[in-house]
């Protein structure tokens, strides 16, 4: 079994690498587009300069250089998540060999297994290539961004409804605000760290899962154990599997040689919103229907820490996004060599650092009113160093001080 607070940090590391990806995917779209329209007028109206082919070749050469960040970011990926998935087996096996031992049975090491190395390493490969095949979709997504942000910086600053400057600050700012999201085929998008933290912790609570299983299996034990934790989501509120409140931290019967519920029927173990479903943190163990971790949580807690988390995660969403859209203003401004357009630009980093100081004083009073704990952590972005945070808080400083003037 493995505890909800592990499977709610398992995932960090390879979260960091994620967004070390974005912010550089980031950084490459925008500086490209202040180098090539930020060159003022005459270079705008140089026919020979703009064209569809033009833009497409410099777009092959974004797709070039991003292609070689992943492929060198992924070596760094795949060793962090083999890395994760072995240390994840082990602590799964550390409760359930506990009780094992305490009733008078001897497991293996699960070194000395070579159907349970087996499961690591299939739990490892299904993870990896999921995250390869995400990143071959966001190197797409970045060059369709690209091209789509030059296409319309260029249309609107000839047609003359903006100054170039203005057209590549709007085209700067959409791709800020926007980012480069990955799209699944059902339609839904993610930006690359929410699609990499939902796949490291679903692949490591499915690998997990599976190898109690079969530790289970080598014991002949039929009683489980169900972890809990406050905030478990509650689906529809019914007693079915997406009421994953209703089935934690409870005892349940594997093979039906007790009298505990049904394991699969009550958690709905195998499904996407069931027990080890998509980003599930709940895990399982032996049980010995007798001795539960889990029995004092407190369900009208739970429920009121479940909408608090909704709310504080939502807020660290928000600070996230616009500390990337302060990073990529950065960026524009360093990569600028038109002056009109690096004040310009300017102005909108200073507009967008006050708002950030803003995100982040609302997010700390909201904690602080409802007994919750600054997760500095989770606002973290790749590169957002204490040298970036100062340069943002110059800035909220000099936008508020020519507010109030």
């Amino acid at each position: 079994m493995l505890y909800p607070d592990y499977l709610l940090r398992v995932s960090e590391p390879s979260e960091e690498i994620a967004s070390e990806l974005h912010a550089y995917i980031l950084s490459q779209i925008v500086e490209r587009i202040v180098l090539r329209i930020g060159r003022g007028d005459d270079y705008i109206f140089t026919p020979r300069d703009y064209s569809q082919v033009s833009i497409l070749q410099e777009s092959g050469e974004l797709m070039e250089d991003i292609a070689a960040e992943i492929a060198k970011l992924t070596k760094v990926q795949q060793k962090e998540i083999l890395a994760a998935m072995n240390e994840a087996g082990v602590k799964a096996l550390e409760y359930d060999d506990k009780v094992y031992a305490d009733a008078g049975l001897s497991p293996i090491p699960l070194q000395q297994s070579p159907y349970l190395t087996r499961v690591i390493e299939r739990g490892y490969n299904a993870t990896a290539n999921e995250w390869e095949n995400f990143t071959r979709t966001t190197a797409q997504a970045a060059q369709q961004t690209f091209v789509k942000a030059v296409d319309k910086a260029y249309t609107l600053a000839v047609s003359g409804a903006v100054s170039t400057s203005q057209a590549v600050r709007e085209a700067v700012n959409e791709v800020a605000q926007d980012g480069v999201y990955i799209e699944y085929p059902s339609g839904r998008k993610d930006t690359i760290e929410t699609a990499t933290l939902r796949a490291v912790r679903t692949g490591i609570a499915q690998m997990s899962s599976e190898i109690t299983i079969a530790r289970m299996d080598e014991m002949d034990w039929d009683i489980i154990l169900t972890s809990a934790h406050l905030g478990a989501r509650t689906g529809d509120g019914g007693e079915n599997p997406g009421n994953h409140e209703w089935w934690q931290g409870k005892f349940l019967s594997r093979l039906g040689k007790s009298n505990f519920p049904d394991f699969v029927k009550t958690t709905g173990y195998g499904t996407v919103t069931g027990l080890s479903g998509t980003n599930c943190r709940h895990s399982f163990g032996p049980g010995d229907g007798k001795h539960n971790p889990f029995k004092d949580i407190d369900t009208g807690e739970s429920r009121k820490i479940e909408k608090l988390n909704k709310q504080q995660r939502a807020l660290e969403r928000r600070i996230r996004k616009t500390k990337r859209t302060v990073q990529v203003l950065k960026t524009a401004i360093d990569a600028c060599k038109d002056e009109q357009l690096k004040f310009d630009l300017q102005q909108d980093y200073d507009k967008k650092s006050f708002l950030l100081s803003q995100q982040n004083k609302a997010y700390r009073d909201f904690n602080e009113e409802n007994g919750l704990r600054n997760l500095d952590d989770r606002l973290r972005i790749a590169g957002w160093d204490r040298e970036q945070a100062a340069a943002a808080r110059g800035a909220a400083t000099r936008y508020k001080n020519l507010k109030e003037k």
